[in-house]
């Protein structure tokens, strides 16, 4: 046996028991508040799978921007349209690529498990520019949710331009309250050198309206009664939902193009649950398939392939747990084939080893030159394959086939994983047979008796002959 094998075989334990604990239906997740880790340690499914809406958005409003501003403002808003998605409608896992819509620079957003509730008020969540707006209007009340026209107030607001905007608030005191009432309002603080103009001119304007507009609507006309030196509220007519969508939108900032939906497309949960029922059935019906071909043609060896098969799907699906990823059928297509090209180089090293046991070498011997022999094929076909997916994945990336970009990822993954596997795992597994003595039965490699047996005859005749031609040269010399 080598030396390193029982640590190697150590090592492999401590994987094969992590992979279980992160692969266990009912584990509790990793909590390690001091280190900032707090995962739950559950797969993050696609769109296609727990269903959801997808949405192509279009850039409009952006005057006489050059292609090249367009593309720019496009890439920010894609951004904080991400942080609005994850901080105001809470989806952890959703798509937001830059896209070609209409012959413009756009975005294809993909927001899983949105099946049910207000989908067009989530969309607007995203889609509205989030442009916040201080007026004085006077004397005048405005009525929440009419359409604010800034040429009529032009007396109060000089140029015609708000006194404030979303930029003066500080992003970390806007948050979801509740008025005296209970009813939901909105908290927030200026910041800088607004603070001081703020005070300044509520206090000079006691009695005058101060009206707040969002996207040129009115969110609240409400009498100024004394100067607000600290934390203020906006109140109005909102839903719990509504105030949390104002908030995200103020907190990420207003977008620096306006969007406009060019096409949405609804994907039920129930097609994706019985697309992931199919799939799952395939790839357990694929890997039995794997297995028995490698106990079956290649005995003892293609055994412990196959338990390095079943350690390499646990490894890589707890990675796709730990790192969560977001699973499309794609992706699982793509770990389904990684399935059979995890037993290639497996397939590779165990013929040049019975190559090597035909030719009369011991196991260990035969293990060793068997394994470099086949090395320089595994290398380049599987260099090869992690080539390809890097191709597919930036093309998948920036022309926004995310299909594309889940079969790539989990193909590479794969891929990668199954070279760990077979260099170290099924290698260290063959070490371990060295003092076993198993090779004094050829059926368990797959091999005729005779084929050993002459093979054996021959090696030890090259040994005798050896023997002899060192003597006569010994008997020369003396």
């Amino acid at each position: 046996m080598r030396r390193g094998t029982p640590l190697l075989l150590f090592l492999i334990i401590l994987l094969a028991a992590a992979a279980g604990y992160v692969l266990w239906p009912n584990n509790p997740g990793v909590h390690i508040p001091f280190l900032g880790i707090n995962t739950s340690l559950q797969f993050q499914e696609g769109l296609d799978l727990q269903g959801g809406i997808s949405v192509q958005l279009a850039p409009t409003g952006y005057g006489n921007m050059s292609q090249s501003d367009l593309a720019a403002s496009v890439a920010t808003a894609e951004g904080q349209i991400a942080e609005r998605v994850s901080g105001g409608l809470g989806v952890t896992d959703a798509t937001i690529r830059q896209q070609t819509v209409n012959g413009l620079p756009g975005l294809l957003v993909e927001l899983p498990g949105l099946n049910s509730g207000d989908q067009q008020a989530a969309i607007q969540s995203i889609t509205n520019s989030g442009i916040l707006e201080f007026w004085n209007t006077g004397s005048s009340q405005l009525t929440e949710g009419t359409t604010f026209d800034p040429s009529q107030y032009t007396q109060y607001n000089a140029g015609g331009k708000p006194l404030f905007t979303g930029k003066d608030l500080n992003p970390s005191s806007i948050s979801v309250g509740t008025d005296e009432a209970g009813r939901p309002d909105i908290n927030f603080a200026m910041q800088g050198s607004a603070i001081s103009k703020f005070y300044t001119f509520t206090e000079s304007n006691v009695g005058s309206y101060l009206t707040v507009t969002l996207d040129r609507k009115v969110i609240q006309s409400a009498v100024i009664q004394s100067g607000i030196n600290g934390p203020g509220e906006i109140t109005g007519q909102f839903t719990p939902e509504e105030a949390q969508s104002i908030v995200s939108l103020l907190k990420y900032g207003a977008l620096p193009v306006g969007f406009t939906v060019a096409s949405q497309q609804t994907i039920g949960a129930t097609l994706g649950v019985d697309s992931l029922q199919k799939s799952l059935f395939a790839g357990v019906t694929g890997l039995i398939i794997v297995m028995l071909f490698m106990m079956l043609f290649y005995r003892l060896p293609g055994l412990l392939a196959d338990v390095a098969l079943l350690l390499y799907a646990g490894v890589t699906l707890a990675i796709f747990k730990v790192g969560a990823f977001t699973l499309s059928l794609a992706g699982i297509a793509g770990f389904i084939l990684s399935v059979g090209m995890a037993v290639d180089a497996n397939v590779l090293i165990f013929e040049r080893i019975k190559e090597e046991l035909r030719a009369g070498r011991l196991l260990a011997s035969a293990i060793d030159i068997g394994w470099k022999r086949a090395w320089p094929s595994i290398r380049d076909s599987n260099a090869s394959t992690m080539m390809t997916c890097a191709v597919l994945y930036f093309f998948g990336s920036n022309f926004g086939a995310t299909m594309i970009v889940g079969f790539a990822t989990t193909l590479f993954l794969g891929v990668l994983i199954s070279l760990f596997t077979a260099v170290v795992v099924t290698r260290t597994f063959l070490n371990l047979l060295v003092p076993t003595g198993v090779i004094n039965h050829p059926w368990f490699f797959g091999l005729p008796r005779e084929a050993v047996a002459a093979a054996s005859s021959n090696l030890a005749r090259r040994n005798s002959a050896s023997v002899e031609g060192n003597l006569v040269r010994g008997e020369s010399r003396v």
